[in-house]
Parts: C-alpha cells; structure tokens; sequence
C-alpha cells in the first residue's frame, strides 16, 4: 500500500469518497511539484538579479540602526559608488518642522551627492511627538558618531564626514556644527543649511503662532525666550567652528538671517559661503532644476572642505 492509500485507508470519514479523494490528492500533488518548481525557477532569477545588482553603479545599505532612544530605534539610509575606494560622507537631514518627515524624502539629493562622489546618508530623527529639542541635534551627533566608528563597513573616511539638509533638518545641520557638544566625534568637519534658520530670536519667529514652533521649543518665544537664544545658531557661532554655509531661496533669504550668519562667521574666521538660488521659495529641493543647483552649491563647498578626490 503506497502512501496515498495509507492517507485514505486511515481516513475514515472519506471512506466512501476514496477514489474522487485521491483523484484530488494526485492533482494537489502534482500542483505542489509545479509550484516548487516555479519557485526554484524564482529564486534563480532572483539570485541572478541580486548578482546582476552587486555590478549596480550605487550600492546601498537601508535602514541601519544607529540608536536605540526608550521610544524606539533611529534608522538611516547610506548610498554610495559601487567601487572600494574610501570616499567623504555627507549626512542627509529631512524637512517637515520637526514634527513631520522621513529619511526617505532626502534620497534624490543624496542620489545627486553619490553622483559627484560622496557616500550619502539620510536618516531619521525623532520628532516632536516624541520629544522637544534638543533631542533631534542630539540624534545628529549620535548618527555622526555612528559614522565614524563604521565608517570602514561603508568606505567611508571617518576624518571626512559633512553634514547637510533642508528646512528643520538645514537648522540641525548648522547647528551640529556649531553646538560644542564637548565629543569631538559628534562634531561634522563640514555643514551647510539649506533654508536654515540661524536665528530663532528673529521677529518673525518671535512673534510667530505657529504650534509647530512651540512643540520644538517647548513654548512660544513669549513664553521661554530663554529656550530660542540657547538653540539659536547665530549664538554659538566660534573661532572653533568647522566651514558652515548657507543656501537659502531668494524668497525665504530674509527670515533665516542667512546674511547676518554668514558675516558673524566671517568675523571668526570659520569658512563660509551663502548661496541664494534665484526664484527658489523655501523648500528648495522640490523643483528638479532647484534641486540642481543646490547640488552644485553644496560639491562646491564639500569639495574643498572635504577635500573630495575623484
């Protein structure tokens, strides 16, 4: 007796339906030899695709914890060249007032970055549901940090590490650069703060109702001024700092007191720039041609500061 007459003989309550059951048995089974088959076939080609990939001109490694906070784990994003040579990394930090926003928003800059030469991060950090600042600077330093003790898992050179975004995530990064956080890891040797506002004591933000600014702040201006001038850019700036610039849309330049940061750091001797990019409003990087320019603005600035070799 073979083995589908056992399943049957024992099955009592198919007794009567033997012959239609194994019938049935006989084509499931012949069903399962087909599928496992196809499936053999799909793991070739997935096999074969994921070679085809490994000869891909990015290589890329996502969502890689760099933290772990008690309201959950921070993740980032690192693309680079498919090739071994070490290069500069630029860190990658999304807009959206700090509330709001996700790594994945960054990728066509950093995909604009790889292609000038850099391994481009983007990552996370918390938000204010989560918690009020300072707590997304200190998920910078953490993730600059990170960096630097792997740098060698993504050819990165840990003596070269940038850090750059827009919005909320341009404020972190000036900041990064000039908070002396008192751990010289977690300090960039490069930043540059697209639409960043430098100075949060400012007029307009001052008399600003936005909730947003109170979540981050942890009250209005009126309410803790304090708070606004410890987490104000323009206050920290030193002789100490690394090169920070600014790239502001023509639209959005007077609101984030670029020029007045920029003439500060001047007078400290800290490498600057200031890039206005004509017609571009506050999110500069949603217009391809924006986007572009601003790319070109930031190589420019990496490329010395960083000392990027092709």
């Amino acid at each position: 007796m073979n083995y589908l007459d056992r399943l049957f003989y024992n099955s009592k309550k198919f007794l009567g339906q033997y012959n239609t059951l194994r019938e049935f048995i006989i084509r499931m089974k012949r069903y399962f030899d087909h599928l496992i088959w196809g499936l053999g076939l799909s793991f070739a080609y997935f096999s074969l695709n994921a070679k085809e990939n490994s000869h891909s001109p990015v290589k890329k490694w996502e969502n890689v914890r760099f933290v772990t906070h008690s309201t959950g784990e921070l993740l980032l994003d690192v693309f680079r060249s498919n090739d071994n040579k070490e290069r500069p990394a630029v860190l990658c930090l999304h807009g959206g007032f700090w509330a709001k926003g996700s790594k994945k928003f960054m990728i066509p800059l950093a995909e604009g970055l790889v292609e000038k030469g850099y391994v481009a991060v983007c990552s996370n950090y918390r938000l204010t549901d989560v918690a009020p600042a300072p707590a997304q600077l200190h998920d910078v330093f953490s993730a600059i940090r990170f960096l630097r003790e792997n740098a060698s898992d993504y050819g990165i050179d840990p003596e070269k590490i940038g850090v750059t975004g827009s919005s909320a995530g341009g404020y972190l990064a000036v900041m990064a650069a000039v908070f002396d956080s008192g751990d010289k890891r977690t300090r960039p040797d490069a930043a540059v703060g697209m639409g960043a506002q430098t100075d949060l004591t400012s007029p307009h933000i001052q008399n600003s109702t936005v909730l947003n600014w109170s979540k981050f702040m942890g009250g209005f201006y009126r309410e803790v001024p304090q708070n606004y001038i410890k987490q104000s850019p323009i206050n920290h700036l030193s002789s100490n700092d690394p090169p920070v610039a600014i790239i502001c849309g023509e639209h959005d330049k007077p609101s984030t007191r670029a020029n007045e940061f920029r003439q500060k750091a001047v007078r400290f001797g800290v490498p600057t720039s200031l890039t206005e990019i004509s017609g571009a409003p506050h999110g500069l990087l949603k217009a391809t041609e924006h986007r572009r320019i601003a790319i070109n603005a930031l190589d420019e600035f990496f490329r010395v500061h960083l000392q990027l070799k092709q």
